[in-house]
């Protein structure tokens, strides 16, 4: 039986046990063949191992823009290489 010192909470990280803290970050998303990037996404990010996590909400927020609910507001062009070549 787990003592309460060693018992994981929901602000711990599920891989080392760190703390997590709330953050915004950028998540690159492919939808359709195509990749998105949104800016400023709600998380729980780890202070230790730096393990992201998103709520049901931040998944829900990321669903409304790559679905086109939202418009951009910019347009960026990407190089891309393929390392298997």
């Amino acid at each position: 039986m787990e003592n309460e010192e060693t018992k994981m909470t929901e602000q711990d990280c599920r891989y080392c046990g760190g703390q997590l803290e709330e953050r915004r970050v950028t998540r690159f998303q492919e939808y359709q063949g195509h990749w998105v990037v949104i800016e400023n996404v709600p998380a729980l990010v780890c202070q230790q191992c730096g393990e992201i996590y998103f709520t049901p909400q931040a998944h829900d927020l990321v669903v409304e823009y790559i679905t086109g609910q939202h418009k951009p507001v910019r347009v960026e062009s990407v190089e891309v290489y393929d390392a298997a070549q």
